[in-house]
């Protein structure tokens, strides 16, 4: 007969050995299939996690489409063990604007802004280890979703001018592209103008600061050769001389000269200029007044400039780039301004203007303008995408803070009214943008007086009024962030909408 009382206490060390065996066999086949679920993975999920109850897995983490995430469920449940997959991972946030940049600064790079996934990180930190070798790769960059079509295109683009630069940085905000910074070499100046001109496809250019290298003096000779001992060396040093753009002997101002070129979208500037101040103001000048067009910076320094020749030069230029091709010079203190104006409006007005625009001391002669060929006419939607790419290039600037047009932005409207004029059977909308500064009800009703200001250049110019409507948008529709002035400096503009 059996006896309870004496047999039931060697249960109590069976069960126990039974619990601590579930236990530690439970985590041993749960560790066993969390390490078989990671190499089955690999790198697909970033920071993977996983939750194993019994057979069933839970994973989460971060993919980068709705495929991999997919993807990732037929994978787990390929591995031997697992009776049930949830898949939590996610996407990264969206991005918007999308943003991405890049600062070279001497012996560091700098990797910063948006990237959509770890295939497209490691082909830019690849391409700027290639790019900038020797250099140390700082990577900044955040994942997020909504990459623009064009931003793999663009971040390569915008690598490979920055490899030209001894220094500066590149940036994009969803497909409009930043670029500034010091040429490594003229060669490589001339690169990248010729570079910026033909963007990849779906980019803007919001933006281009480019600085020509400065000239290298050349070395003075430890003693001055004989003649007849030393041809060669004499004939090498003027060369020298000429290329380092030194100071040549001073100029009776009647013989102190100034020309511009411009045609089939290249700046020629040739002739003198009296010191660096002046020779900056021109060159900046050039940038602004024709920032789509190549600049080809061929002025010598002489002293001996006529009085006002600054302000002569400058004048000169800003009626220049409202020509479609033509020309200016200067002459001792004669003026003289030719070529062909975009529309029949514009010839009196140019004409006006570059009169008005010469100084006292100076004479103008009356600028000879004729009248370009009218362009064939174009579609709606090709209508505004020559209007995009001008606004690319270009900007419409006004005072600070006022609905007034700078008379230098008169060479881009001119070009917009002969754009407006090849699709003359639609509308066109007129918007001001503002940033994000001060009060909004104040930024709308000055983007509304600015988009108005553009609707009367327009008509003055011969644009049917009927076509034409302004509005003020003010800061609700950002290119860019607010928190940058050259996020703000983007947001500031013009935009015009084909009906």
């Amino acid at each position: 007969m059996s006896q309870p009382s004496k047999w039931w206490w060697g249960l109590i060390p069976l069960a126990i050995l039974w619990i601590l065996a579930t236990i530690f066999t439970g985590q041993s086949i749960n560790s066993d299939l969390g390490s078989r679920l990671t190499s089955a993975l690999g790198a697909s999920v970033q920071n993977p996690a996983f939750s194993v109850s019994g057979r069933d897995v839970a994973v989460s983490g971060t993919v980068f489409s709705p495929t991999e995430a997919s993807q990732i469920a037929g994978t787990v449940d390929q591995v031997w063990g697992v009776r049930k997959v949830l898949i939590d991972a996610k996407e990264p946030d969206v991005a918007k604007p999308f943003n991405w940049g890049i600062t070279h600064e001497g012996s560091g790079v700098v990797l910063t802004g948006n990237v959509p996934n770890p295939t497209a990180r490691d082909k830019i930190v690849s391409a700027a280890k290639t790019a900038f070798s020797g250099a140390e790769i700082k990577d900044e960059m955040q994942y997020a979703s909504g990459a623009p079509a064009a931003y793999d295109g663009g971040v390569q683009f915008g690598l490979a001018q920055l490899a030209r630069l001894a220094k500066g940085s590149v940036s994009l905000s969803d497909t409009s592209l930043a670029i500034s910074g010091t040429a490594a070499t003229s060669d490589a100046y001339d690169a990248i103008t010729t570079a910026l001109k033909t963007l990849p496809q779906g980019l803007t250019l919001a933006k281009s600061e480019i600085t020509a290298p400065a000239p290298v003096a050349a070395a003075a000779p430890a003693a001055a050769p004989t003649p007849a001992a030393t041809p060669t060396t004499t004939a090498a040093a003027t060369a020298v001389t000429t290329a380092a753009n030194t100071v040549a002997p001073a100029l009776a101002p009647s013989s102190f000269s100034f020309d511009a070129l411009r045609e089939a979208g290249k700046l020629t500037l040739s002739g003198n200029y009296p010191d660096d101040d002046a020779h900056g103001k021109i060159i900046d000048a050039a940038k602004s007044l024709f920032s789509s067009d190549e600049i080809s910076d061929e002025l010598k320094a002489a002293p001996g400039a006529p009085d006002g020749f600054a302000a002569a030069a400058l004048g000169g230029l800003n009626a220049l780039s409202r020509l479609a091709k033509g020309s200016f010079s200067l002459s001792g203190t004669d003026a003289k301004l030719s070529g062909e104006a975009l529309y029949n409006g514009a010839v009196k007005s140019i004409q006006d203007s570059f009169a008005a625009a010469i100084p006292g001391g100076f004479k103008a002669t009356p600028a000879e303008i004729a009248v370009s060929a009218p362009a064939a006419a174009v579609d709606a939607p090709n209508c505004q995408s020559l209007l995009n790419t001008i606004l690319s290039k270009s900007k419409i600037n006004f005072d600070t803070g006022k609905a007034r047009i700078s008379p230098a932005s008169s060479g881009v409207l001119d070009t917009i009214v002969a754009t407006i004029g090849r699709c003359p059977g639609n509308a066109v909308e007129v918007s001001g943008h503002t940033d994000s500064s001060g009060d909004e009800a104040a930024n709308v009703a000055l983007s509304e007086q600015r988009a108005k200001a553009v609707v009367t250049y327009l008509t003055d110019a011969g644009v049917p009024a009927g076509r034409l409507t302004a509005v003020g948008l003010g800061s609700s529709r950002p290119v860019a962030s607010n928190d940058t002035d050259e996020g703000k400096a983007l947001n500031r503009r013009i935009e015009f909408s084909v009906k």
